[in-house]
């Protein structure tokens, strides 16, 4: 890969349990990222056999939500493979930006806590950024106060000492963390907008992130949101990585 490839792609590591998910899960990072698509390479996880590439060779790295749940009282072999491959994201140099699952394996991983009594049910929520994030690459420049969009069982009731807190929220304490230098995780979804999550739901309707007959009233909140601060998160995310490859921001 040449140095100016390099500098400008990314990778989307893709944990979803179907093609159409996964293949809508990439649509909406690259309407939140603005990349081309050969600049954003989609990489499934389907199978334990399903490794990574060189992370070396991007210049940031995408990790979507997942169907797996921390909570759980056995972790499958596809799960157990899913935390090795983790693992490895969350130690290289390469930047990663981890989203929903993410929040709950990465404090469980440095010894936190997960629980259920932190869940939030699909659509909109309150991200309050710390004082923290004001300084931080990603999250710094952020109201004190905006609308997220959402849907997770569990959450983490107690974060790591290792972690530093980016933002929180009414309803869900841990918001957003940055887990080591390199890694940052949300609870919520930056990388969605109100046609994004509702095309999500229609995924999980019999999940029991929503109950069928909120979902007129759940569409509703969501189109009248103002994304445009949670919409901002994915693009620092990106500049942040190209200022730190040499590429353009």
């Amino acid at each position: 890969m040449s140095e100016a490839d390099f500098r400008g792609r990314f990778l989307q590591v893709a944990l979803r349990d179907g093609d159409e998910v996964a293949d809508a899960e990439y649509d909406d990072f690259l309407r939140a990222t603005g990349l081309a698509p050969g600049d954003l390479v989609h990489h499934p996880i389907t199978a334990p056999a399903d490794g990574l590439p060189d992370l070396g060779d991007y210049a940031g790295v995408f990790v979507g939500g997942s169907p797996f749940n921390i909570t759980d009282l056995e972790h499958p072999p596809l799960q157990r493979h899913v935390h090795a491959l983790l693992r490895r994201i969350a130690a290289h140099p390469t930047p990663a930006l981890m989203l929903c699952y993410g929040s709950s394996w990465a404090a469980f991983a440095a010894g936190g806590r997960v629980d259920c009594a932190h869940g939030e049910p699909a659509g909109v929520t309150e991200v309050r950024p710390t004082a923290a994030a004001a300084a931080d690459p990603v999250f710094g420049g952020l109201p004190e106060s905006f609308t997220g969009l959402t849907g997770h069982k569990e959450g983490v009731a107690e974060l790591p000492p290792s972690a530093t807190l980016l933002a929180t929220g009414p309803r869900c304490a841990v918001q957003a963390y940055r887990a080591n230098a390199t890694t940052w995780v949300t609870q919520f979804h930056p990388e969605l907008d109100a046609e994004g999550i509702l095309r999500r739901m229609a995924f999980y309707e019999d999940a029991g992130y929503f109950a069928p007959e909120e979902v007129a009233e759940i569409a509703a909140r969501v189109r009248a949101a103002d994304l445009g601060p949670s919409g901002r998160i994915v693009p620092a995310f990106v500049a942040h990585c190209l200022r730190r490859a040499g590429g353009p921001a």
